[in-house]
């Protein structure tokens, strides 16, 4: 729903073209540039990357745990540290990243093996 009352087409004030039709034009102000995604920078200090491959460590080896000697107890998981929003934005996008990274990776190596994109 647009509150705008105008922007719907509904009686307000605005330009009309030849045939009466309201122009419906973009407000300059809105159309200024806007970083893009990529141009911005977030930065994690050196102890939070450590942190983080310390911590990934650790979740592989639950798995393989999990998946190799499903017998053996389960550690219970420590508690999660507390993060400012902007931290837990940066982690969360650090995370994305080395999925993508990941899922790049085995593509490439099923196109090496030749199980992807050679029929």
């Amino acid at each position: 729903m647009n509150n705008n009352a105008d922007a719907n087409g509904g009686g307000g004030v605005g330009n009309q073209n030849a045939e009466g039709n309201q122009e419906h034009q973009i407000p300059q102000h809105l159309l200024q540039l806007i970083p893009r995604p990529r141009n911005v920078m977030f930065t994690m200090t050196e102890r939070q990357i450590q942190f983080m491959y310390v911590t990934w460590a650790g979740a592989r080896v639950r798995v393989r745990q999990e998946l190799y000697q499903p017998e053996l107890p389960v550690q219970p998981y420590p508690q999660p540290p507390v993060w400012t929003e902007e931290t837990r934005a940066m982690i969360v996008l650090w995370i994305a990243r080395e999925r993508r990274i990941f899922q790049m990776e085995v593509e490439e190596m099923e196109r090496l093996l030749g199980l992807r994109g050679a029929h």
